[in-house]
């Protein structure tokens, strides 16, 4: 019978040995991207309010959001348990605030510019709204940038909290 054939002294065959991270500003560390990651997510939220809403600053604040997804999506996989608890907090606040913001703009395409008395009570729920989102992104991305500069896990990823 061929499973009884067990010998006690085989070895397993040896694991592939990852190879070090090296340098590259720090980027290519797994610290260096939880770091990148949570400062994209930081400036993509505080750039409109500290420059300007323009559309040109609401634009490249876009990019900088697709490129902290981009970056936190392809490093979760290899990533450190600590620095994958970074990633995995970044996308969910990118991906919260986002329907937030999109949830918050729904009405402005329904309602139309002569109805004056409609936008005297969406336009400072909309702009309260976009404020409070940028303050729990901000504090989000925040918290998560000096736990990445620590090598330590965010408390709760999954949460909606900090």
């Amino acid at each position: 019978m061929s499973h009884d054939n067990v010998t006690p002294f085989r070895r397993p065959p040896p694991k592939p040995v990852r190879p070090q991270q090296q340098g590259g500003w720090g980027f290519k560390t797994h610290r260096g991207k939880a770091l990148l990651v949570h400062a994209l997510t930081l400036a993509c939220f505080a750039l409109p309010f500290l420059v300007g809403g323009g559309q040109l600053i609401r634009f490249l604040a876009l990019g900088l959001g697709i490129a902290a997804v981009v970056i936190a999506y392809t490093s979760r996989p290899d990533a450190m348990p600590w620095a994958a608890t970074h990633h995995e907090q970044a996308l969910r606040t990118i991906l919260i605030a986002f329907v937030a913001t999109t949830l918050l703009s729904l009405p402005s395409l329904v309602i139309p510019r002569s109805a004056t008395e409609i936008q005297s009570v969406y336009l400072p729920i909309y702009f309260w709204g976009g404020i409070i989102v940028a303050i729990w992104a901000g504090i989000r991305a925040l918290v998560g940038l000096v736990l990445a500069g620590m090598r330590r896990p965010t408390f709760n990823p999954r949460g909606w909290l900090v």
